[in-house]
């Protein structure tokens, strides 16, 4: 059972406060709950913060849960970048403004998502 995505992103943000109200807008855009894990200053560039999030996921199969997770992050950018699933099912994506894709969500600039069905 695929579970969890877990979603990491580089916000462009001053504090933690102005952080968690992007991630506010990007928990509107999304069709489930987002909850972040971790919050800390991005080292390589002092004015990013680097969030670790996740959303319930709840499927069976990784073929419904590419699907599900895909259907989700098209909701905050597009495109992603794909890596190809494991044999385990796993599965990586990946947008970024810096080779041209488009957030949904003013102040977020890079975002990955990782999906498996480990807990």
């Amino acid at each position: 059972m695929f579970e969890t995505i877990w979603w990491r992103c580089h916000i462009r943000a001053n504090d933690r406060h102005a952080a968690e109200r992007v991630v506010g807008r990007l928990a509107a855009r999304l069709d489930r709950p987002l909850r972040t894990e971790t919050y800390e200053r991005y080292g390589r560039y002092p004015e990013l913060a680097q969030l670790c999030l996740v959303s319930p996921l709840g499927v069976a199969g990784p073929a419904a849960a590419l699907h599900t997770v895909l259907r989700s992050a098209w909701l905050i950018a597009s495109p992603w970048a794909l890596d190809a699933p494991t044999a385990d099912g796993e599965f990586d994506g990946m947008a970024s403004v810096s080779v041209g894709s488009r957030f949904a969500v003013p102040g977020v600039g890079w975002m990955g998502f990782h999906v498996n069905d480990r807990r």
